[in-house]
């Protein structure tokens, strides 16, 4: 009698397991390896990573350093994720690849953990709360996004920020979903939702301040406006919701405030909140800007939103409430951030998801002709970017484009190729009308691409904008004395080595510069006749060191004697 082979054990599960995680699984090892393939870039990586040394170096866990002076710039969930992370893998290393107790592949991990949890997590609530179909698109969709994509592998706090604040709105909705409309599968489940929302929108506080909250009462404020169900507040637990925040919040922001100072304390809360809000200093941008930056964040599915506004209207959806919330997720803090004077595209970043939910739905719903347009609309979107990398490639733009490119040559023809493969197969999935192969072709696409620019590309560039080699070059000239900095740091400049760099900010203070003292300043802030510098006090300093990086050049300095 034949005897049925026999299966290895845990093969079965585990292709299962494998097949099912697959989107969160290809995003984990892209991440990893795009990580490591740079070292600190300007400007915000190496502040980060001073702020880690200096935290260590004082055995801190309660407030952030940056060059010797307690940080306001975010409050401590951030930091105190990159310290752990920076001490556990030291330790467990052995130093690999760390300088001055900070490494950029460590620093990275917790942006890496945070987008590829949440994306686990969205495509499993996904599936549990929306229609079927909706969550493997929508998750290949935000895992292709551009600006996912590299928050997630960045030194930055927006991505952790964006993860737990669009998380706990998922929660919050999620809750609400089973108390509206019956489906608990446990008596009392949707408060468990209840509460997990207002845990985790504690975290996203504790991560980036009262943006959190503030945006968290619009978006329900609207909703509840919408469905005319200000009734549910009664039972969505929100004195609990207001307690587990203030149990969370409120002893770190004390004790905070009690360390560093009213001056530390009015900066935390004031000034880098209400103040930069209303009276900007940096990113100030027209009103209508993140219209601009969502063309490039969200490429090359912002090309479907007519499609999706159309499929809105027609088919009546936003009656649907879940509907109506995911559309409020995105529109409400768009139009808020945009009443907003400072901008950055990455402030949008927590709306991306649930654009990408109704994106999901959409394309969930496309029958053969749509699915023809639509994917017709991808294929044209992804040639354009092609032939200018092609263009390039093939020594379009002029002398002194293709001699900036030359070293990239090799990657951006690589690139161009890929694109332009991704593009053809967009097109013929979507010729033959397959409309489910249109957004795991156009997603495996983009994520090839970002795999080669990367890992070659940022290979390529790192030598230009890395610190390592001003570092070596300096180290030996100020070894020993004590150094300063004109203006306003560059952490950059002294990350990897063991000074302190006090800040310089007027003609007097320069003056008073001792000559065995060494002065760091960027050339551009340097050769400007601003702050009090002139002709005169530049020729009174002599340049013992310039070093070009990241397309500008830094500057060692002595007083004259």
């Amino acid at each position: 009698m034949d005897v049925p082979p026999i299966a290895p054990p845990f093969r079965t599960p585990l292709r299962s397991w494998l097949r099912a995680h697959a989107p969160e699984i290809l995003f984990a090892l892209l991440l990893l390896a795009v990580l490591p393939m740079r070292d600190l870039w300007a400007p915000d990586e190496p502040d980060f990573a001073q702020c880690v040394k200096e935290m260590r170096l004082r055995g801190d866990w309660l407030l952030p350093w940056l060059n010797g002076a307690p940080y306001s710039e975010k409050p401590i969930l951030y930091y105190w994720v990159m310290k752990g992370f920076a001490v556990v893998l030291d330790a467990l290393t052995g130093g690999l690849g760390f300088t001055q107790g900070v490494a950029a592949w460590a620093l990275r991990l917790p942006s890496v953990i945070a987008a590829v949890a949440f994306l686990s997590a969205f495509r499993r609530w996904a599936g549990r709360f929306l229609e079927p179909g909706t969550a493997e698109p929508a998750a290949l969709i935000l895992a292709a996004t551009p600006l996912w994509f590299w928050q997630s592998q960045f030194i930055q706090i927006d991505m952790l920020f964006s993860a737990l604040l669009a998380w706990s709105w998922c929660c919050w909705l999620g809750g609400y979903l089973l108390l509206r409309g019956g489906a608990e599968q446990v008596p009392g489940e949707h408060r468990r939702w209840f509460l997990k929302a207002y845990f985790w929108l504690a975290l996203a506080f504790l991560a980036k301040g009262p943006l959190a909250p503030v945006l968290s009462v619009l978006v329900l404020a609207a909703f509840l406006v919408w469905q005319r169900d200000f009734a549910v507040l009664r039972r969505a637990r929100i004195l609990a919701g207001l307690g587990i925040t203030a149990l969370l919040v409120a002893p770190w922001y004390v004790a905070a405030g009690l360390k560093g100072g009213a001056h530390y304390a009015y900066e935390l809360i004031v000034f880098q909140n209400f103040e930069r809000a209303t009276k900007a200093w940096d990113h100030i941008q027209p009103w209508w800007k993140y219209g601009e930056y969502l063309l490039g964040d969200f490429f090359p599915w912002v090309l479907l939103l007519p499609a999706l506004i159309l499929h809105l209207r027609r088919e009546r959806a936003l009656a649907d409430p879940a509907k109506r919330f995911l559309l409020l997720a995105f529109a409400v803090p768009f139009i808020f951030l945009s009443a907003v004077q400072s901008k950055q595209g990455k402030y949008l970043l927590m709306s991306y998801p649930f654009l990408a939910l109704l994106l999901g739905d959409l394309i969930r719903r496309m029958d053969g002709a749509r699915a023809r347009r639509l994917g017709l609309v991808l294929a044209i979107a992804l040639v354009l970017p092609a032939g200018i990398l092609c263009a390039a490639g093939l020594g379009a733009g002029g002398a002194k484009l293709q001699a900036q490119l030359a070293p990239f040559l090799g990657a951006v023809r690589l690139m161009a190729i890929g694109l332009l493969a991704v593009a053809i197969a967009t097109g013929w999935a979507a010729w033959r009308k397959k409309a489910a192969a249109l957004v795991p072709a156009v997603a495996l696409g983009l994520g090839l691409i970002y795999l080669v620019g990367g890992t070659w590309g940022f290979r390529l560039l790192d030598p230009a904008k890395s610190y390592r080699r001003w570092t070596a070059a300096v180290q030996p000239l100020i070894a020993g004395r004590q150094v300063f900095y004109w203006q306003t740091i560059r952490s950059g400049v002294m990350v990897y080595t063991d000074h302190l760099m006090p800040e310089l900010r007027t003609a007097a203070a320069l003056e008073r510069l001792d000559p065995e003292a060494r002065l760091v300043a960027q050339r551009g802030e340097w050769e400007q006749n601003a702050w009090g510098m002139s002709p005169a006090l530049r020729a009174r300093f002599e340049i013992l060191l310039a070093v070009p990086t990241g397309g500008g050049e830094i500057l060692l300095l002595r007083r004259k004697p």
